[in-house]
């Protein structure tokens, strides 16, 4: 019985999204169009780049509060033409909270099929306590995620399993002061953060003691909105690939166009290596607090 429900989802998926893949749900899309520089024979970067007939690499659909409806990426792994699809994501919520997910993956030919059914819990004070991922098919547990919290409502814990966690301390206003990595109860990383102006600088270093242990350095720049305009990684300890970000914005606070610098020395200076454009259309006015959670589902990494 299981297996013929299995078979049937698979024949409502490829109904719904093989041939229709571009259908609009909610009153707001977001398309985010990627660019590549080319390298010439030697390697070095030319004016020349990819995607030229701006195919999107992401699109999601947003209801008129900025909240998240469905999502579907395009280019896969050994595959990057952007006229595949990769996954659709469709999101599903329960007096305004996030309360299950299904992920669909898509094959190398027009093949769309459920593999990831997520669900997600909370607490009485609506944290979120319980993030579990099973697979669609067998609905085994795939992985799961608890989270702690402290009096503030600050995620000071994100627990993967009894000795592999991430905690995180908060300062007296809620600014997040120290990201740890916890493995084996050891510390093997950690993330040092202090806040300067419109800035906030800090300091990774890892604790493997294998002969191979660094540090870098991190600087975020926002600018008199509070919007994250900039973000800066450098190496210190040793030598290696320094990466820059920068961010731009629509009136309306949506992120715009954000563009990707790397260097291999600061003699030589950044150069632009990639850049992703995001297009909007809308039909109603988008605010701040709309285009807040729209800013945070479009991946700048």
């Amino acid at each position: 019985m299981k297996q013929t429900l299995f078979l049937i989802s698979i024949f409502l998926t490829l109904n719904l999204f093989g041939q229709e893949l571009n259908e609009k749900v909610g009153e707001i899309e977001v398309q985010v169009i990627g660019h590549r520089f080319k390298q010439n024979s030697d390697g070095e970067l030319t004016k020349r780049k990819t995607n030229k007939k701006n195919r999107p690499q992401l699109k999601m659909y947003f209801d008129s509060t900025g909240v998240l409806l469905k999502s579907i990426s395009f280019g896969k792994h050994h595959n990057t033409d952007l006229r595949l699809t990769d996954k659709i994501k469709l999101f599903e919520y329960k007096n305004g909270k996030l309360s299950k997910s299904v992920e669909y993956e898509s094959d190398y030919e027009k093949n769309v099929y459920p593999y990831w059914n997520s669900e997600y819990l909370y607490n009485k004070k609506e944290e979120l306590i319980d993030e579990s991922t099973y697979y669609y098919k067998t609905d085994s547990l795939f992985f799961k995620t608890t989270y702690e919290y402290d009096l503030n409502s600050n995620n000071i814990k994100s627990i993967f399993n009894p000795t592999y966690y991430y905690k995180r301390e908060f300062d007296s206003i809620n600014r997040i002061t120290a990201l740890m990595q916890i493995y084996d109860s050891k510390l093997r990383w950690d993330w040092k953060y202090k806040y300067i102006d419109n800035q906030r600088i800090g300091i990774f270093q890892t604790y493997y003691k294998d002969g191979e242990d660094y540090s870098k350095k991190e600087i975020q720049t926002f600018d008199n909105k509070g919007l994250l305009i900039e973000n800066e990684e450098i190496h210190i300890s040793k030598s290696g690939l320094d990466e820059k970000t920068k961010i731009y914005y629509y009136d309306n606070g949506i992120i715009k166009r954000v563009e990707y610098y790397q260097s291999y020395s600061t003699q030589n200076g950044y150069e632009m290596v990639s850049f992703s454009d995001v297009k909007i259309k809308s039909k109603i006015k988008i605010d701040s607090q709309i285009a807040e959670r729209i800013n945070e589902q479009i991946n700048i990494e």
